[in-house]
């Protein structure tokens, strides 16, 4: 196998023994309290948790340029050929113009390709799953760029929350929203359109929730060949769990990952309780 390295930012939630088999690097977004900042792959869930149940409003930033560069200038002096990088997309942070910045910053620019994803945590994880089969099977740096940038184009993710207050805080709903919401207890479907994380419809139930996630994906993948799917689960591993069966009902021949943790970047945003589900296709 050719050695190709693999990076991506924090939200891209793998478990450390996933982070040691495709041989991932990541570069740290940071979570501010007022005049702190703390990075996300140095605290975790309780520490956004505590700080939010004690009245602390929490914001979030990306990486340095800088520490992207480090990365990069560390994986070519260790010999790896060409590396590809995963961040967050361009409409939710700045992370992808920081891991472009350092790419600009290299004396040889062409061993590093940043793809501009549409995705963000656990859709990235897919792509990245993507990319290390492609390296397994030996595949020529410009043809993993080429398919992969394919099943970029054609990558959809769903979550829902239930927690309204925290999609107020990060302004992906109004606070009136926000408010009526919470009280008839209806949980939002986001769906990511063009790197955009936006509402896509609301339901009463988490059977309902589901089915409308479910609908979401047959009517995006009409025409498929391959299909690639994760799940996510962040303390609703009952529905999460539902989801993987109904995809395996509605796609026989579907390639199905799990993921039953979200970190303290996501946290701040979405809430304690959600779940989800990635899929990309060709």
């Amino acid at each position: 196998m050719k050695k190709y390295g693999i990076v991506t930012d924090s939200t891209a939630y793998f478990s450390k023994e996933d982070l040691k088999k495709f041989d991932i690097y990541q570069a740290s977004l940071n979570i501010i309290d007022k005049d702190e900042s703390f990075k996300e792959l140095d605290v975790d869930n309780k520490f956004v948790r505590d700080k939010i149940n004690s009245g602390h409003r929490l914001t979030t930033s990306q990486p340095a340029p800088g520490e992207f560069l480090e990365i990069y200038e560390d994986l070519l002096k260790k010999g790896y050929e060409r590396i590809f990088v995963v961040t967050l997309s361009k409409p939710l942070s700045g992370t992808y113009q920081s891991a472009k910045l350092a790419q600009n910053m290299l004396e040889d620019q062409s061993k590093v390709h940043v793809f501009e994803s549409k995705m963000a945590a656990f859709g990235n994880e897919m792509l990245i799953e993507r990319i290390y089969d492609l390296m397994v099977l030996d595949t020529e740096f410009e043809d993993i760029i080429t398919q992969v940038t394919k099943l970029n184009s054609n990558s959809h993710l769903a979550i829902t929350v239930e927690d309204l207050i925290s999609l107020f805080k990060s302004g992906r709903v109004s606070k009136t929203k926000a408010a009526i919401g919470t009280v008839l207890r209806v949980k939002p479907i986001l769906n990511m359109e063009d790197g955009k994380l936006l509402i896509y419809k609301s339901a009463r139930s988490h059977k309902k929730v589901i089915a409308e996630m479910l609908e979401l994906m047959k009517s995006t993948t009409k025409g498929y060949k391959k299909l690639f799917v994760r799940v996510q689960s962040k303390n609703n591993l009952e529905q999460a769990n539902q989801i993987v069966d109904m995809v395996k009902e509605a796609f026989k021949d579907a390639a199905i990952t799990f993921n039953d943790y979200i970190g303290p970047v996501f946290s701040v945003h979405i809430g304690p309780k959600g779940y989800g589900v990635a899929w990309c296709w060709e």
